[in-house]
């Protein structure tokens, strides 16, 4: 029962992510579609809010308070850094995401590896497809890295013309999907336990 109540707390730590998802989707159908508000301050607002809903959930899930107020003062000071450069150079042509979206599947990938690392070294009985947690991570994992892979690739399928400007947002919807049916499931089945458990009881 220790171990149950446990993993259905790891998941309340995803619940700022789900929100600022939820919030999102909601505000580029409201916003981008029925109003036409321009976007590029919302990705930029965006942005930070992801990296920093994604490092609260493993900041509450590891435990490890040292290394994440690193992590998170370098992104801040990143973060801060091209925003600075942003507004400074108005006529600057977008704005420099790639070290943010390295920061985050740096993130993604160096506390992926910390979770299976302190899983294997508490050698607890519950193994680990029985963890909902599990499949957030892997999700997390899947969305962050392929669409990191995606965006680095860009420039040069559009220049090659290898796909057209289409076929490159499709592959981004589909690992949102992804994403967000996993989430879905794994909280759907968590609820679900937890009625049987509180029923047994």
């Amino acid at each position: 029962m220790k171990g149950n109540r446990k993993m259905q707390k790891e998941l309340f730590f995803l619940f700022p992510f789900i929100f600022l998802m939820f919030f999102a989707s909601l505000y580029e159908f409201i916003g981008t579609e029925l109003f036409r508000l321009k976007t590029k301050y919302w990705f930029r607002i965006y942005t930070l809010l992801e990296f920093y809903t994604v490092f609260y959930f493993y900041y509450k899930l590891l435990e490890k308070r040292k290394i994440f107020i690193f992590i998170g003062s370098a992104y801040l000071l990143v973060y801060l850094g091209l925003m600075i450069d942003w507004i400074n150079n108005p006529k600057k042509v977008g704005f420099n995401d790639l070290p943010l979206n390295i920061s985050i599947v740096f993130l993604v990938l160096f506390c992926t590896v910390m979770w299976f690392v302190d899983i294997f070294k508490k050698l607890e009985d519950y193994p680990l497809y029985k963890r909902p947690v599990f499949y957030i991570i892997s999700a997390l994992l899947l969305y962050f890295t392929g669409t990191f892979i995606v965006f680095l690739i860009t420039d040069y399928v559009l220049k090659k013309q290898l796909f057209v400007f289409l076929d490159y947002w499709i592959i981004i919807i589909i690992f949102n999907i992804v994403l967000r049916l996993i989430i879905t499931v794994v909280l759907w089945r968590s609820k679900k336990e937890k009625s049987i458990h509180v029923k047994i009881n």
